[in-house]
């Protein structure tokens, strides 16, 4: 049996640059692992078949999750003749703007280069990843980055970022087309990328909480009022800061001191969801 962990990620930095021929929309980012993730386990089966379980539901079938669809296609593309039986346990939000489908995606080609000894490097699973999401080439790697294009374009940053960290999720879907598709020119507020980089090779913690930003929070917000009041709440509570995650609906708080993050989910409402969780 294999088993790999599918980390969550977070921007610490997002500039939508502009929209793409094809409809996607160049990004300028840096992205970071939390430690926060899903678990998954590769069995190797004798039949031909992929079963997979997961621990809630996610789609109506099995066969429309991410998980499925990288299974069945590294089965094809490398003419393997064994099945697996994967057991996916969930812990990321969903919808939430953790990159919960990227990660669970990512560890399965990890699981399955391994179990089926395929032999891919992490390039090569980069590069077929991009086929399936944006997010998943960084998902691969798990490694703080600098991230350009629709997001495959990878820049690694040889300097770790550690700080604690909340994630407060109103338990509401947030649709990242929509807030792509709404988007328009004059929603986007572009800032310099190069202060943030300079403050994580620094080890700057000031200069990169003065630096959080993200470029959906203006049209988020207005699709998405309870996005707002999470992050508004966090500063005014006093954590060292505070952003949107992707799209949303998540929101993420930073402190040194892991109590501060305590002693503010006790002000989270009930039915929101609060995981307090660490930088990898």
């Amino acid at each position: 049996m294999v088993k790999e962990k599918a980390y969550a990620k977070i921007n610490l930095f997002l500039n939508v640059v502009n929209k793409r021929l094809d409809g996607y929309h160049d990004l300028e980012m840096v992205m970071a692992s939390l430690k926060l993730h899903d678990v998954l386990s590769f069995q190797l089966t004798e039949e031909n078949d992929i079963e997979l379980e997961i621990n809630t539901e996610i789609t109506p079938s099995p066969k429309h999750n991410i998980v499925y669809k990288v299974a069945s296609f590294l089965q094809e593309e490398f003419a393997i003749s064994k099945g697996v039986e994967i057991k996916l346990e969930k812990n990321i939000p969903l919808s939430a703007g953790l990159a919960g489908g990227s990660a669970d995606a990512a560890a399965t080609f990890r699981g399955l280069n391994k179990l089926w000894n395929l032999n891919l490097s992490l390039s090569d699973m980069a590069k077929l990843g991009e086929g399936f999401g944006a997010d998943i080439p960084f998902c691969i790697y798990n490694k703080l980055c600098v991230a350009k294009g629709k997001g495959h374009e990878l820049a690694f940053i040889n300097q770790k970022f550690k700080t604690n960290v909340v994630l407060v999720n109103p338990n509401v879907p947030m649709s990242t087309k929509l807030v792509f598709d709404t988007l328009t020119e004059e929603d986007l507020v572009f800032k310099k990328i190069s202060d943030m980089i300079l403050g994580i090779s620094d080890k700057n913690y000031d200069l990169v909480i003065r630096e959080l930003h993200n470029s959906l929070e203006k049209i988020s917000f207005e699709i998405e009022p309870k996005v707002r009041t999470i992050k508004n709440q966090m500063i005014d509570w006093g954590l060292d800061g505070a952003l949107m995650c992707g799209s949303g609906a998540t929101v993420f708080g930073l402190a040194r001191k892991k109590n501060k993050l305590v002693e503010y989910s006790k002000t989270v409402p009930d039915e929101y969801t609060t995981i307090i969780t660490k930088l990898r």
